[in-house]
């Protein structure tokens, strides 16, 4: 084994980490996007998210069934993205209810904290496993370009 081999394996590495951490990160923000909250996903819908993708995927020289393959993974992931964030939505609505009623219900409102941070969570984690999948529907090395076009597309 050359040096080169596992310096160039650790960059891959590093690639992949930081391409599913922007994703991971635009999937947060789609979450948290909508009325009410303002970033640079804010507005937009789990299709524009899909197109956006589809269009990189082009760039990086993936198939189209590696693309069809990778729009079926993250399309629910990110549906129910959009169903985590309305829930949230909802239960915001009721948090604020409970700080404003006439007496202070502090179990009720622990009970919205627990429920929400655990939707979310899972939610999370459905969305980094289908990331994660569809990841590997894609060569080491169109990983590592996603990962360059990713940064680039995000002003690194």
């Amino acid at each position: 084994m050359t040096e080169s081999n596992p310096k160039r394996r650790r960059l891959a590495v590093v690639a992949i980490a930081a391409s599913m951490l922007a994703l991971v990160g635009g999937t947060l923000a789609y979450a948290h996007s909508g009325e009410g909250h303002h970033g640079m996903m804010a507005g937009r819908s789990a299709e524009d998210h899909l197109e956006h993708m589809q269009a990189m995927l082009t760039k990086i020289g993936a198939s189209d069934a590696q693309k069809a393959q990778i729009e079926g993974l993250l399309k629910p992931a990110f549906e129910e993205m959009k169903a985590a964030h309305e829930a949230h939505s909802a239960a915001f609505g009721q948090f604020h209810e409970a700080i404003t009623a006439p007496s202070i219900d502090r179990a009720r409102i622990e009970s919205l904290r627990a429920e929400q941070i655990k939707s979310l969570d899972e939610a999370s984690k459905r969305m980094v496993t289908a990331i994660t999948d569809a990841a590997e529907v894609l060569s080491p090395d169109q990983r590592a370009a996603l990962a360059a076009e990713i940064h680039s597309h995000h002003g690194g």
